[in-house]
């Protein structure tokens, strides 16, 4: 690899130190590469321009923690451009270089010594009376979630245009299994190996004491309506959309995935025991 964009979320990377250096090790290395520093959203759903990146561009080097490379992975998926991590958050359980290892991690790169995980994302389309009213995409999860004052609303799943269950929750969530170890698990969902090809709904603060998360082939289909009033559906913790009054959102496995490079062996279960050792 020799050309590289480089996203920053600034609150994430104090000073911009570790993009200074990241630029300063590059230039040395006599590759190319353009900086973009994260600022107010272009619009409610993105935070980076992709027609501003470089055909050229080999891979996208992403300086936040998780929520950074997630709404990255969002703005740039249509690119097919492979992203990598460079945690300067917390917990960086996506990101896959820490800022002590920022200059072999460069190394590796430029010299290909790296692999690339494909990352399955899903597609929500928000319709009323049937017909489609807008779309958008996530990589981590779909939620579905009452709005305004505290109340119980019920949620009518179904699968493949077949009726699976009318939970009474706060809310419900679609996860890929990138997802799994997001707000689906907070909730009560299973921890899933993220090169899986599955979706997982879990319901929030579900009314019943025999609700449980329901596991389900890439290959379905699923669809989620209410008869409650202020409905909102949140892409990957995004500006949420409200619902469609009489309406319901689709959601089903997108055409795009994210490539997350990989500069390290470590299985998905020592990753886990790492990044979880004080949860799990």
């Amino acid at each position: 690899m020799k050309h590289f964009y480089i996203i920053v979320n600034p609150t994430r990377d104090n000073g911009l130190k570790s993009a200074h250096e990241i630029e300063s090790h590059l230039k040395k290395r006599g590759c190319t590469f353009s900086t973009h520093v994260t600022a107010e959203s272009v619009d409610q759903d993105r935070y980076t321009d992709s027609s501003l990146i470089p055909e050229d561009t080999d891979c996208i080097l992403v300086l936040g923690g998780d929520g950074t490379l997630i709404q990255a992975a969002n703005d740039v998926a249509e690119l097919d451009i492979p992203i990598l991590g460079i945690n300067t958050g917390r917990m960086g359980y996506l990101t896959d270089v820490e800022t002590d290892d920022i200059i072999p991690s460069l190394d590796a790169l430029i010299a290909d010594d790296f692999t690339v995980d494909e990352r399955m994302m899903i597609t929500g389309e928000l319709m009323s009376h049937d017909r489609p009213v807008s779309e958008s995409r996530a990589l981590n999860d779909i939620v579905v979630h009452r709005q305004g004052m505290m109340r119980i609303v019920e949620y009518n799943v179904y699968v493949n245009n077949k009726f699976l269950k009318t939970y009474r929750a706060d809310g419900i969530i679609v996860a890929t299994p990138t997802g799994s170890t997001a707000y689906s698990l907070s909730a009560g969902g299973p921890i899933v190996e993220p090169g899986s090809k599955i979706f997982i709904i879990t319901p929030i603060c579900s009314h019943t004491l025999s609700s449980r998360s329901v596991v389900l082939s890439s290959e379905d289909e699923i669809y989620i309506s209410t008869g409650g009033k202020d409905i909102a559906v949140y892409f990957d913790g995004r500006k949420p959309t409200l619902l469609p009054e009489n309406g319901g959102v689709k959601i089903r496995r997108s055409e795009k995935v994210t490539g997350i490079v990989r500069l390290h062996d470590d299985s998905f279960l020592n990753v886990l025991q790492n990044k979880f050792k004080d949860t799990i």
